[in-house]
């Protein structure tokens, strides 16, 4: 049973990947860690469920603006490039995505002056 929802969940992460997060297939660039994606919102949802359970990548809603739905999914693994993703609704009804880049530590003041 295990090994059939893990060849469920690979087949289903498709696409490629920017700064190491999933795109589904079809996706487009559209700007520099900003993607359009072809699917609708519900699909995308879904879509994003299976490649990251919210269990390990919890979600959390964004502030709506003019109508726009939008979601952030947290990455904690700290090995990774990416540290969150916005996925959002445009007016338009196109489904987008922006892969957040994680931040460099900033050096405490005691490593600066070393």
């Amino acid at each position: 049973m295990h090994i059939a929802l893990l060849l469920a969940a690979l087949l289903a992460a498709g696409g490629f990947k920017a700064r190491g997060f999933s795109l589904p297939d079809g996706a487009v660039k559209v700007d520099d860690d900003r993607y359009r994606l072809p699917q609708t919102w519900e699909d995308a949802i879904r879509w994003y469920r299976s490649v990251y359970p919210p269990p390990r990548y919890p979600r959390s809603t964004l502030k709506n603006q003019s109508g726009i739905r939008a979601v952030h999914i947290q990455n904690r693994a700290t090995d990774s490039e990416w540290g969150g993703a916005n996925l959002y609704e445009t007016p338009k009804g196109e489904v987008r995505i922006f892969v957040v880049a994680r931040e460099e530590p900033k050096p405490s003041p005691a490593q600066q002056g070393k």
